[in-house]
């Protein structure tokens, strides 16, 4: 292997290490929440998670996709600052509109609270923050940096979750839990990487810098936004009509089945992608593709792909009843049936940056509607929700194997749809 080759290895071996004990940390967590809170109230509190990740989605306007097109330094922290400042005003004002609906509509959706809905902006924002922050320091090579962040998160809403459930197991407190874990984790992140430059020092000022970085990289807000809106929306829509048409309870089976099974992706996917992003980006400037780091992360990643579906196919039963409860059997039974989504899942979501090196976001955004409308279709047109997932899955991972193809033909600098 190249000294260039093993230099990329080594880095997604170091981020992966600190992505796998972030991980490892609300996989263990699980086993005390599962004994903790009932399926119901971790029902309701997926449903409240998945619309919070809905809006995370929109306050950033995706501006963080666009780091790695900026070389490092004042470049780069510009746009950070824009982001953020983006960021702040966004949610302020949904702040507003969050409590003017709480306090007109009271519950929401048959199980949400008022308190619930005026938390969803605190934490879509918090979670937003540190998704700017961990995307400045991967696209500043900053691994160590962006492994504390990603700890530091996971730790203080998984410890905070555990205490607060031997207090008061419901669905509101996991919620205030994840809101204060969330916004630790921020006050830390900024610690770890703060702004080195000035930032701007009136209104005026700050109108201006925003002013152009959006028009510069307006194409991520006006594409890559909808596309990931969309995606977002089909991935948080099982979880929420699951609680309308089947009741919180087979809600919180499939909640927890999806934690679990999206542990894997989160740990070794993510690793791969923020390494892959920094060098395939440089790969592209260089020589107008990146098609040799692609087939090189794209054959180990069918590699761990394939050795994850032999493990969990066979087994998720029985580890579920073992380690979480014999009540939550049923979320292992799940967890087999979204395998084929899960699997495919993991190879496409770290190669899926090659849509933005290559600024192709609309052909992104056009996947994401068809992805919608599979998601829509199978989750409305069947009666029985063992039906409903197995065809949701299916679907997924079909979808997946067109989104590989067309993002392996644009990194060899081709475009498949002339």
């Amino acid at each position: 292997m190249s000294m260039q080759g093993s230099g990329y290895w080594g880095r997604v071996a170091s981020v992966f290490t600190g992505a796998a004990v972030a991980q490892a940390i609300p996989i263990l967590g699980s086993l005390l929440i599962a004994r903790l809170y009932a399926p119901e109230a971790f029902g309701i509190f997926s449903t409240w998670l998945g619309i919070s990740l809905v809006i995370t989605v929109c306050v950033t306007y995706r501006l963080e996709h666009a780091f790695g097109l900026e070389p490092d330094g004042v470049a780069r922290e510009d746009l950070v600052v824009t982001t953020v400042l983006l960021l702040v005003m966004t949610g302020t004002v949904l702040l507003v509109v969050a409590a003017l609906i709480a306090f007109f509509f009271g519950e929401l959706y048959g199980h949400m609270s008022p308190i619930l809905t005026v938390l969803l902006v605190p934490m879509s924002m918090g979670a937003a923050l540190s998704l700017v922050w961990q995307s400045w320091a991967a696209n500043n090579g900053d691994v160590k940096n962006l492994s504390l962040i990603r700890i530091t998160q996971t730790f203080c809403i998984t410890v905070l979750q555990i205490l607060a459930g031997w207090l008061q197991p419901t669905a509101l407190v996991l919620a205030l839990a994840q809101v204060a874990g969330a916004w630790v984790a921020v006050f830390i992140a900024y610690r770890l990487v703060p702004f080195k430059h000035a930032l701007p020092g009136s209104i005026g000022q700050a109108r201006t810098l925003v002013r152009g970085v959006v028009a510069r990289y307006k194409r991520f807000p006006l594409l890559s936004l909808p596309a990931d809106l969309i995606n977002t929306v089909a991935a948080q829509m099982p979880i929420i009509v699951l609680t309308g048409r089947f009741g919180p309870e087979v809600a919180g089976f499939y909640a927890l089945a999806t934690r679990m099974m999206g542990a894997p992706i989160s740990i070794l996917g993510n690793a791969v992608r923020d390494v892959f992003k920094r060098t395939a980006g440089e790969h592209f400037r260089a020589d107008g593709n990146c098609v040799t780091i692609y087939r090189r992360t794209f054959f180990v990643l069918l590699a761990c792909s394939a050795a994850m579906v032999a493990i969990v196919y066979p087994f998720s039963e029985t580890v579920f009843a073992v380690f979480f409860g014999e009540n939550w059997r049923m979320s292992g039974t799940i967890a087999a049936w979204l395998l084929p989504m899960y699997a495919l899942r993991f190879m496409a979501s770290p190669l899926s940056y090659t849509f933005y090196i290559v600024q192709k976001q609309h052909v992104d955004l056009l996947w994401q509607v068809s992805l919608l409308a599979m998601t829509i279709a199978t989750l409305f047109l069947f009666h029985r929700y063992e039906t409903t997932l197995i065809y949701y899955s299916v679907g997924y991972a079909v979808l997946y194997l067109v989104y590989i193809y067309l993002s392996y033909q644009y990194s060899k600098g081709v475009d498949p749809l002339l």
